[in-house]
């Protein structure tokens, strides 16, 4: 019979042992359940944050203002959740597991921020703050031919892999006159300009345009559009290049601006003593972006200029090679 009460009082021990553990582990009336719990945390935690990054005041009466806001959207109470964050403190294995999932969910949206997924207009904005302008070519400020330009003299290349990095753009621009021998005749027929981008895999991307020779000054603009995944090795370009015979030929405000990103490719001190520095703003203030060319149409020939451009002879010591 003594052995048969033990039994009975060591059953009834294990029995409350496990109800007490029980009741120790099981969530009680009003409070938040897991799911909940962690949506409600994870908007304080971006509350915090926006507060933080924006220098917004976080005295009590701000703070109370956005979590107030934050209760209101999970249509629970300032006592529920101060409640349910002393049990789950008592409880700190699934205070933890909730915690994670918070964790989770704010690195999820850094990536997400970082990638522009919200805001994909912003992510040129941000490239461009991080672009930076070079003047890639010496020209002289006007070239002047009275008679046909000899073959190749108004040709230029640049062939050095270290002038060059990934996503690199470029535009020439020059303005020019042609006076034709035949008053007739508005364009020259079998003469281009040009402008060719040779890349790492022997890839080369030319823009080719018409020449206007009405006796008035046209600005030329070449933007070559920026090749994601090679690399460019060389430029080359020719401002008159046929067999056309003309009058006399005029150039002046010559430039081949090279737009590349200084954070990631900044330049190395050669370069930056051979070519020096130009500003965005004067590329923007010298560069006609509009008068581009695309691959799918003729070059554009816009915004005439003056009639009357003043001729200079070129100077020998340009990097424009030039045959008298």
């Amino acid at each position: 019979m003594k052995t048969q009460n033990n039994c009975i009082l060591c059953l009834v021990s294990c029995v409350l042992c496990l109800a007490s553990f029980s009741s120790c582990n099981m969530r009680p009336f009003g409070v938040l359940n897991a799911e909940k719990m962690e949506n409600v945390l994870y908007d304080i935690y971006i509350a915090d944050a926006t507060m933080s990054t924006r220098h917004i005041s976080t005295d009590q009466k701000t703070r109370r203002e956005y979590y107030d806001y934050i209760f209101e959207k999970h249509h629970v109470t300032r006592a529920t959740f101060e409640k349910s964050m002393a049990w789950y403190a008592h409880n700190p294995k699934k205070l933890e597991q909730i915690y994670d999932k918070v964790k989770e969910r704010v690195n999820k949206l850094q990536v997400d921020v970082e990638n522009y997924v919200y805001h994909p207009e912003n992510k040129e904005l941000d490239e461009n703050k991080m672009l930076d302008t070079i003047n890639l070519v010496k020209f002289e400020n006007h070239y002047s031919f009275k008679n046909q330009p000899p073959k190749d003299s108004l040709f230029f290349e640049l062939k050095n892999r270290d002038y060059f990095a990934l996503k690199d753009r470029f535009i020439w621009s020059f303005l020019m006159k042609i006076e034709p021998l035949d008053t007739n005749i508005k364009s020259l027929a079998e003469t281009k300009t040009y402008l060719t981008i040779t890349y790492t895999n022997g890839a080369e991307k030319t823009m080719r345009g018409k020449l206007i020779c009405d006796t008035k000054t046209y600005r030329y603009t070449f933007q070559m559009p920026v090749n994601d995944s090679l690399v460019p090795v060389a430029v080359r370009g020719s401002f008159f290049d046929g067999k056309d015979m003309v009058r006399s030929v005029s150039i002046d405000s010559a430039q081949l601006i090279r737009i590349y990103n200084e954070e990631k490719y900044p330049l190395i001190d050669s370069l930056k003593i051979k070519f020096g520095k130009i500003t965005p703003e004067d590329t923007i203030k010298k560069v006609d972006i509009e008068n581009a060319l695309n691959n799918s149409r003729d070059f554009d020939r816009r915004n005439v200029l003056h009639p009357n451009m003043q001729r200079m002879r070129p100077n020998a010591e340009t990097e424009l090679k030039v045959k008298k």
